[in-house]
Order: structure tokens, then sequence, then C-alpha cells
């Protein structure tokens, strides 16, 4: 192999390889406002992978931060929390955005099998996971509106 082609090759091989370890795009984030005026900055998992992994093995949440699952029809979704490693509060609503559920202070799962939470007979669209004690330091009640 000449030289020129050898350097164009390792020039191409490196250009791709920097190329795919910036190609995985950060996740999205939507604001979700609170009827109180309160926003939480919620990274969305709208994805199969992303919903199935959730907060699992992370070690907290940011500060107004949260995670708004996004699904692709209403059904009565159920949620638990394998290798969670801290509690949190678990709001449900419908495809009007309106709260149908909540789960407060819902704690990690310590064993097999973990319970799961949520409504068996109100569909969501959206639920948002976010710090243990949000919801009654908000006040949240069933028919509440957020906005996103």
């Amino acid at each position: 192999m000449r030289k020129p082609t050898f350097i164009a090759l390792l020039f191409l091989a490196t250009a791709l390889s920097w190329n795919s370890a910036f190609s995985e795009k950060p996740p999205a984030r939507r604001t979700v406002i609170f009827p109180s005026g309160t926003q939480i900055h919620a990274e969305v998992a709208d994805t199969p992978e992303a919903r199935n992994t959730g907060l699992m093995f992370r070690d907290s949440l940011p500060s107004g931060g949260g995670m708004l699952f996004v699904f692709q029809e209403a059904r009565p979704y159920l949620f638990w929390m394998k290798n969670c490693k801290f509690p949190i509060d678990i709001i449900w609503f419908n495809e009007q955005k309106e709260i149908i559920f909540i789960s407060e202070k819902t704690p990690p799962c310590k064993e097999d099998p973990c319970p799961n939470y949520g409504p068996l007979d109100k569909n969501a669209l959206y639920v948002i996971e976010v710090a243990s004690g949000f919801a009654a330091k908000e006040k949240l009640k069933l028919g509440m509106k957020v906005r996103f």
C-alpha cells in the first residue's frame, strides 16, 4: 500500500470513529409546567429502550429535574422501581394532560418480585417521575392540568 492511500484511509477511519462518538445525541428535554407555575425540566423517554431503563442505576435527580415518559397510545401503564436507588413521586396524565393518578414517595425495590405502581383502570399517555415529596409540596390533586 502506498503512503498517500494509507494516510487517506487512516484519516477516513479517524473521521468515522470521531463522528460515531458524537452521533449519539443527548435525550430530548421538555419543560413541564404545573398548576402553581413550578417548572420541571424533564428528560424525555419516548423510545422503548429509554422507557424500559427510566431512572435505573442513577444516584439522584437534579434539582428541578425529572423524567417524562411519552407513550404512543393511552393505556393503563404500570411502573416498578427495579434498580432504582432513591424514592420518587410518579404522576400519570391522560391525553388532556390531566393528573389521573399519583404515587407519592414510591420506594426503590429491595427484592424481587418488585411491586407495580399505577392506575389499573385509567388510561395514561404521559407519566412523569420527579423528586420524592414534589406532589405534596405542589399540593397536586387528581384532575389538575399541566402544560408542556
